[in-house]
């Protein structure tokens, strides 16, 4: 039963919640052990949380699921654990954590509780409303990033939640297309607004919002704003990157069809998992030795 629950927990979603860490590293603070050690706490404490409204997620939708052909392997859909039994366990996890997270930083409390309190309204409506669907899953992810930053007390660019935002919509618009295409003529009856979307549009849509994404990192690495507070315009190299792993993102959706899963895609591709591990490396060294990188001005 603990390791249903636990799979029921679907801890590899957590990868979602190392935007938390964006605040600490943007903003130098990487090298304070206080406040790493208040942004890892953060991160478990979100994660727990969220884990939590996949749970009550999973019992609310556990019929659709069951004709679901991946979903439908889920403890609860399968009935591999009691409906009530897992309710029980988060009935005792959700409040634990909620507390721990008000000791924590009580305006952090506070955006894990609207965050909670927003996704039963997204399972409950936003989630029947079509492009509101998929903003309500980009609304979580802002609500990551401001959190990261509110748990330590620095500001956040807001080039950058731009830039959140807009990545979480094209995973939302992939997933949305992804699940057309795997569930083909049975998708409506799995979740009804999938008759509201086609290929073509959602493919529309996901080509803008992945420009966009695109232009907002370029404008943050560019900004006068970010090279005045970090002390370095380097942030420009890392650009390539970024473009590299949008652009593969792009050809996992369209051209491997799995974009019905952004998560395990994403931890499933090794390019992607390379360029993000060198692109993390670059930024820390960048922000915080940015006095190897200069570069003599050829102007």
């Amino acid at each position: 039963m603990i390791k249903q629950y636990l799979i029921l927990m679907r801890m590899h979603q957590w990868i979602k919640n190392l935007i938390i860490f964006a605040g600490l590293i943007f903003s130098e603070k990487l090298t304070e052990p206080a406040l790493v050690l208040k942004s890892v706490i953060a991160f478990f404490l979100f994660s727990l949380i969220a884990s939590c409204q996949y749970v009550i997620n999973d019992y609310l939708d556990r019929n659709q699921d069951a004709l679901h052909p991946e979903k439908k392997s889920r403890p609860i859909a399968s009935k591999k654990i009691d409906p009530a039994i897992a309710l029980f366990i988060t009935a005792i996890l959700l409040p634990v954590s909620l507390v721990l997270a008000y000791i924590l930083e009580p305006m952090f409390f506070a955006l894990c509780l609207f965050y909670f309190v927003f996704n039963l309204t997204y399972s409950k409506y936003l989630k029947h409303l079509v492009i509101l669907d998929v903003m309500s899953i980009s609304i979580g992810f802002v609500i990551r990033a401001i959190s990261g930053s509110v748990v330590i007390h620095v500001s956040f660019s807001s080039w950058l939640l731009l830039c959140t935002f807009m990545l979480s919509l094209y995973w939302g618009f992939g997933k949305r297309r992804g699940e057309i295409l795997l569930m083909e003529s049975g998708a409506k009856s799995h979740r009804k607004i999938l008759s509201e979307y086609s290929i073509e549009f959602l493919n529309h849509m996901m080509g803008i919002v992945a420009t966009m994404t695109l232009l907002s990192y370029v404008m943050y690495a560019t900004s006068p704003v970010t090279i005045q507070k970090l002390g370095t315009d380097k942030l420009i190299f890392t650009i390539p990157l970024v473009t590299y792993a949008i652009f593969r993102s792009l050809y996992i959706s369209f051209i491997k069809n799995v974009g019905h899963n952004p998560t395990m895609a994403i931890l499933k591709d090794k390019s992607i998992i390379i360029a993000g591990i060198i692109w993390f490396f670059m930024i820390v060294t960048i922000i915080y030795t940015n006095s190897y990188f200069h570069i003599p001005n050829l102007e």
